[in-house]
């Protein structure tokens, strides 16, 4: 018995080993080929038949891999997004770049917001004041009947110094809007405001003008926390000397001015505000605060150490980087350098095939987001020769947009041609009835004749006060390199009919610079300027259409009707749409008001309106939660405490 198990491992020990040992060659086999012989002719279905002895080659054992496996994506706490404009200031109220708003909504959270959706969601107040939910109620009767707003800050709202953000902080910033040394970009909203009243700490009262109200204003009588006086001109022409029934807005949830840090501000006066270090480095109420502005170069942004109330940010650092123009921002996409490109990324949809190959190779994502983006060509009516209606005319018969854009974008722009980017598709205040220009270079030169112009040859010439004077004008716009060529294709239709056009490219700050430093759009003395405006779903223009709009000097250029256009049944239609109690607050009522001014506005032709913008957003894949919207509602970095990064 112990003999057979000794047998039985000396055979289990031989059978390891043989596993264990190198394969051994097989055996030589005896194979048969059909082969043809030189020099011997094929009979057909004779074929001659050798042996030879072939030795079959050994099989290699496998060999162990060379190329390690693909790293998994590793969380990162840095997001770098690209901006092809720097911003000319980050002080919230001074002028109206996109690129501030984008830098600016990382930080800066506010009371409420919209969402990608466009749906209005509370942030750094509890709720969003409304009539139905309690928010906001009607109060007295008559003439003295007014709408009041009630605000209730969240509790543990803070700056990111740690002091926590009051309703002080929101009485300071209605005081300062309206404060004339102010250089704001406008103050047509808050000028319908009467008093903003700090109940508590954190609750504030917003009341509206009632009618009453509203006719001191406009006899420059109206007395209060701010020297309403001082604005008797705009609210006499905003028409409040003829208001009915109290004083609204159409989205009167959002009547609130917002909230500054007063405890830093306060000690700033007004007119020192612009080149005050504030502007260089806010302080805000967000996830993140500024650490850096690298001129010329980013933005730099850090975690707040204080804990922000909605929810622990993810990202640690976050980067605005500038780029000189479109091809730096698509190079630095195809190196991998950058995780997003911000809707103010001199991005637009002529870049698409370089965006799609990027979007192709699997390190990002892309969504052609559609919105209320839209390019158009600001004309200055107030400037010879555009101070003319039929030289207006004129140049929007002489514009070709479709070729625009399809030559330009692909075909992939929808044409524009109602203001706030109102289409058929998106938006419900679109209508049918208003002026329309079809491409009709005939019809644009019968026009310039009509006007005295003689255009035989280029430029266009007549005699205005006995002096020879040219149809030549100065096309301005951004330096952004669609733009560039935009402009050029603009120039050489408009030349087709004989009207001289030079063109000017400034870098996206100078053009939106405020009046005192020099901006051609705020002191009114452009000519012509391509530019983008970003509409909301909820369209509304006064501030943007109507007279009391325009930027003077006694005004402190405050307005951004920088086509400089005036017209008073315009005016009247915006009122009843904007202001008028009975009216304002519902869509159906609107539609008939927005008509009459969308007729104005397209008869006058103070602006041609070219397309509505896809932005091309794109992203790194492993960002998640970047939820840009299509409002101005919900700039690009609303909701950067969510963002996450892996690559």
């Amino acid at each position: 018995m112990k003999k057979a198990i000794w047998l039985l491992v000396l055979l289990a020990i031989i059978v390891a080993l043989g596993a264990c040992a190198a394969p051994t060659a097989p055996p030589p086999q005896v194979i048969k080929e059909t082969v043809v012989v030189k020099e011997t002719a094929i009979v057909a279905g004779t074929p001659q038949v050798v042996e030879r002895v072939v030795t079959p080659t050994s099989v290699p054992p496998t060999a162990a891999p060379t190329v390690p496996p693909t790293a998994a994506p590793k969380a990162s706490d840095t997001v770098v997004l690209a901006l092809q404009q720097e911003p000319d200031t980050l002080h919230p109220l001074i002028g109206s770049m996109m690129a501030r708003t984008i830098v600016n909504s990382t930080y800066m959270v506010g009371c409420m917001g919209q969402n990608e959706k466009t749906e209005w969601i509370p942030l750094g107040c509890e709720t969003v004041p409304t009539l139905e939910n309690g928010g906001a109620k009607w109060v007295g009767d008559g003439a003295d009947k007014h709408l009041e707003v009630t605000y209730k800050i969240r509790k543990d709202w803070r700056w990111t110094d740690g002091t926590p953000v009051t309703s002080k902080d929101v009485v300071y910033e209605w005081k300062l809007i309206m404060d004339p040394d102010m250089e704001v970009g406008a103050r047509d909203v808050t000028e319908r405001i009467f008093d903003v009243t700090a109940v508590d700490d954190k609750t504030v009262i917003v009341k509206m003008l009632s009618e009453n109200q509203a006719k001191a204003a406009a006899a420059g009588k109206l007395t209060g926390n701010v020297d309403f006086a001082k604005y008797k001109d705009d609210y006499v022409a905003n028409g409040y000397d003829k208001q009915v029934g109290p004083v609204v807005y159409s989205v009167y949830w959002t009547i609130i001015p917002g909230w500054l840090p007063s405890h830093i501000l306060s000690k700033t006066p007004a007119k020192d505000q612009a080149k005050s270090d504030y502007a260089k480095k806010p302080l805000g109420d967000g996830a993140y605060e500024i650490k850096e502005w690298k001129a010329g170069q980013e933005i730099d942004l850090v975690k707040s150490s204080k804990p922000f109330p909605l929810g622990d940010a993810k990202i640690n650092t976050i980067i605005y980087r500038f780029f000189a123009d479109s091809k730096a921002v698509i190079a630095a996409l195809q190196k991998g350098e950058i995780d997003s490109a911000t809707g103010t990324a001199g991005l637009s949809v002529a870049d698409s095939p370089d965006l799609d190959k990027i979007v192709a190779a699997g390190a990002y994502k892309i969504n052609y987001m559609p919105g209320y983006q839209w390019e158009h060509i600001d004309l200055n009516v107030a400037k010879f020769p555009l101070d003319d209606v039929k030289v207006r005319q004129a140049l929007y018969y002489a514009t070709d947009k479709k070729t625009l854009v399809d030559k330009l974008y692909f075909g992939k722009q929808a044409l524009a041609e109602l203001p706030g980017a109102v289409g058929k598709t998106n938006s419900w205040a679109y209508t049918d009835n208003f002026t329309k220009y079809t491409y009709d270079p005939a019809k644009a030169k019968a026009l310039l004749a009509d006007a005295g112009w003689d255009c035989k040859a280029l430029p266009c010439t007549k005699t205005v006060g006995g002096v020879k004077k040219n149809l030549e004008i100065t096309l301005m716009t951004t330096d952004r390199t669609d733009r560039q060529a935009l402009a050029q294709v603009i120039q050489s239709m408009w030349k087709q009919i004989n009207v001289g056009v030079n063109i000017q490219f400034l870098y996206g700050r100078g053009l939106f610079a405020t009046c005192s430093a020099g901006g051609p759009l705020n002191c009114h003395t452009f000519d012509a300027a391509i530019y983008t405006w970003i509409g909301s779903d909820d369209p509304s223009f006064l501030g943007l259409y109507n007279c009391a709009g325009i930027g003077t000097k006694d005004n402190n250029y405050s307005g951004q009707n920088y086509p400089g256009w005036c017209n008073k049944d315009a005016d009247q239609a915006l009122l009843q749409s904007e202001t008028n109690a009975d009216v304002a607050l519902s869509r159906q009522k609107r539609m008939p008001y927005l008509e009459a001014f969308f007729k104005a506005w397209t008869t006058d032709v103070p602006v041609i309106p070219l397309f509505i913008n896809s932005t091309p957003y794109i992203w790194r894949t492993g960002f998640k939660n970047y939820l840009p919207g299509p409002t101005q509602y919900a700039a690009d970095g609303w909701n950067a405490w969510q963002w996450e990064l892996t690559k």
